[in-house]
């Protein structure tokens, strides 16, 4: 199980600007200006969210998460129910500067800050702990956003093809299983609803993996707030740490 994530709700906006060709009485053509698509109304919604912190919470049929996150300074918190860690309930941050990372969890650290040696962390799992930013992978979900339109002034549906989406079980909205599972035409399908504010800034995705392998629909969704508040990123970087124990290792490693 990776590490990633606190809280709040969803909502998406964006103005469209008039787009294709008019043509005179003469017939001759008279291009008007082309505004973005409303696919690229939310990659741009979701490119945002690398640019301050923010809130979020996100649901699967398996878990429950909430936390915060400062993709730009270097800061992650996040707390998650169920999933490989059943019903327990742990808390987990991040601080990375200069190339160091600490950690502090409880139950894993006793709630101290600890130091972490990155040479122990599985490669496959180092980048939840190096790319700081959105636990879903909104962006890169979207890459393969199509069929897109404006349902109301703030929402979008369509669909997601998975096949063209950058590393879609990287997100922690995707089962891998269940996404292997699935045919080529239903990973080219899949159903979202999303949402944005007047800042263009992505308030909430939600999608369904369709029923496939045995298993039944996957509704998943994430919701994003608090976007540009001011965290407390201060940590005891300079202060003498203990090693974090092997229990963390297990846990970021699992």
């Amino acid at each position: 199980m990776t590490v990633r994530a606190s809280a709040s709700l969803l909502a998406l906006l964006f103005t469209l600007a008039g787009c294709g060709v008019v043509r005179d009485v003469t017939g001759a053509d008279s291009a008007a200006p082309a505004g973005p698509s409303h696919a690229d109304e939310l990659r741009g919604a979701a490119e945002a969210l690398d640019q301050g912190p923010y809130s979020f919470q996100f649901r699967t049929p398996t878990t429950i998460g909430a936390g915060a996150v400062d993709g730009s300074d270097g800061w992650l918190r996040i707390r998650v129910v169920g999933g490989d860690v059943g019903k327990a309930r742990v808390t987990f941050e991040v601080l990375r500067r200069d190339g160091r990372h600490l950690v502090r969890s409880n139950p894993l650290t006793g709630d101290r800050w600890t130091r972490l040696d990155m040479s122990r962390v599985d490669p496959a799992r180092r980048p939840a702990l190096e790319r700081f930013g959105d636990p879903a992978h909104a962006r890169d979900l979207l890459a393969g956003a199509s069929a897109v339109e404006r349902d109301g002034e703030r929402r979008y549906r369509g669909t997601l093809d998975l096949s063209r989406a950058v590393d879609p079980e990287t997100s922690r909205l995707v089962d891998a299983e269940h996404l292997a599972a699935l045919t080529a035409e239903q990973a080219r399908a899949v159903p979202f609803e999303a949402t944005a504010d007047a800042g263009q800034r992505l308030l909430g995705l939600r999608f369904t993996l369709p029923a496939a392998g045995g298993r039944p629909e996957q509704p998943s969704e994430i919701s994003y707030s608090q976007h540009g508040f001011e965290p407390d990123l201060s940590a005891p970087f300079a202060g003498k740490l203990e090693p974090a124990p092997a229990t963390v290792y297990d846990f970021v490693n699992s």
